[in-house]
């Protein structure tokens, strides 16, 4: 039982921190979140179908931590002092360092709605199943989160 866990912890334990990285916005409270969601798979004694299954899972316990996490009192006085998203060391170029910073000032759910979608490569639709969410409604969010992005960003980026 403990090698199953272990192999799924070393699975997905990449995407659970990133999902929390880009809800939670640094890497102290993405890296506690990352452990909850993990601690909380071991207590549900939950049983799935697939890989696919498990990462569905997994991206929306992560979702609902963070998000829980962020609504917390405290969490609105705190100053974050981390400055990138995850794949920061990768990117040599400025326009990538530029849009990370305008993804960290976009609201928790939008960050999660972009990065599944051009980091982790869903579609909408399969977005929404993972989100428990009307595909509708991710279309939509997801038009008002690029906007947002581009506001924070500015036209001579994408020009």
């Amino acid at each position: 039982m403990e090698s199953v866990f272990s192999e799924l912890y070393e699975r997905h334990i990449d995407t659970v921190y990133r999902i929390c990285y880009a809800m939670m916005g640094n890497r102290q409270d993405a890296e506690d979140a990352a452990q909850s969601v993990f601690v909380k798979l071991m207590r549900s004694k939950m049983t799935f179908q697939s890989v696919e299954h498990e990462k569905a899972w997994l991206i929306a316990t992560a979702r609902n931590h963070c998000r829980d996490e962020y609504r917390r009192w405290w969490r609105k006085k705190v100053v974050k002092l981390d400055s990138g998203m995850p794949d920061e060391q990768h990117s040599g170029s400025l326009p990538q360092h530029e849009m990370m910073d305008g993804m960290r000032r976009l609201p928790p759910n939008h960050r999660l709605l972009l990065y599944l979608y051009y980091y982790e490569g869903y579609k909408l639709l399969e977005i929404a199943k993972m989100l428990k969410m009307n595909i509708n409604t991710v279309k939509t969010r997801m038009r008002d989160a690029r906007k947002r992005l581009k506001l924070e960003l500015g036209d001579d980026f994408f020009d």
